[in-house]
């Protein structure tokens, strides 16, 4: 799934190097999670490919890091494709100490964490703003399409009832075919690099790295569902 940050990989403590900000492993993970928590709680939105946080500093005089008594990373939100908003994520300890976003070991039981400037409903209006002008006019689709945006990487959200892996099934086997075909022809059409697949109830997501293959394979996965029951609706978004 989408995280703000993802620690586990090297590069995640990393994502403010350019700022000149590096993160430990432990406060990264620290950041990450109660980030994470409190933005979904405040805003009812989770990170995606869409929501994320910018990797550069906010275009003011503050910088990314400031420490003190109550110490603050000062961020930018980013939903794409370019609504950006400054946010502040914001810790102090209840015994006095200053923690650093290098410290490797610290009692998070003695940090109070929160972040100041969200904007919930700003954001909903980005995150909710459907097309109406774009390339998947296809005739006589047994349900509801909403489209709020689309790019090399574009998500599928899928409203039904039935069988999940028979969705998957068709999603695979319409990548499949087109790539073998689109080979076949000297990657004429261009290639999908890769899908992803998660479930949560009553919603089935669909990552798709279009790679060459552009909006064409978007639109065809889209025809490929005409043939199944108990889709309702499907939003594409990036």
């Amino acid at each position: 799934m989408y995280k703000f940050i993802y620690c586990e990989h090297e590069w995640g403590p990393k994502a403010f190097h350019l700022e000149g900000l590096i993160f430990s492993k432990y406060f990264c993970e620290f950041f990450s999670e109660n980030f994470t928590k409190i933005f979904v709680n405040t805003t009812g939105l989770k990170p995606s490919s869409k929501v994320t946080l910018a990797g550069y500093k906010q275009r003011n005089e503050l910088p990314i890091y400031q420490p003190g008594l109550v110490s603050k990373l000062n961020l930018v939100i980013w939903i794409m494709p370019e609504f950006n908003d400054n946010v502040s994520f914001c810790w102090k300890s209840k015994t006095g100490k200053i923690i650093k976003p290098t410290d490797e070991d610290f009692d998070e039981e003695d940090l109070e964490c929160w972040i100041e400037g969200l904007k919930p409903d700003e954001y909903w209006k980005q995150v909710a703003t459907e097309k109406k002008s774009h390339p998947f006019q296809i005739a006589n689709l047994p349900f509801e399409l909403k489209v709020f945006g689309f790019g090399v990487d574009t998500v599928l959200r899928i409203y039904f009832t039935g069988n999940k892996e028979e969705i998957e099934q068709v999603i695979s086997e319409t990548i499949e075919a087109y790539n073998e075909k689109s080979e076949a022809l000297n990657r004429k059409n261009g290639v999908v690099h890769n899908c992803r697949i998660f479930y949560e109830e009553p919603i089935l997501t669909a990552s798709v790295d279009t790679g060459s293959a552009g909006t064409r394979i978007i639109k065809q996965i889209l025809k490929s569902f005409k043939k199944l029951k108990g889709i309702k609706k499907v939003e594409v978004d990036l």
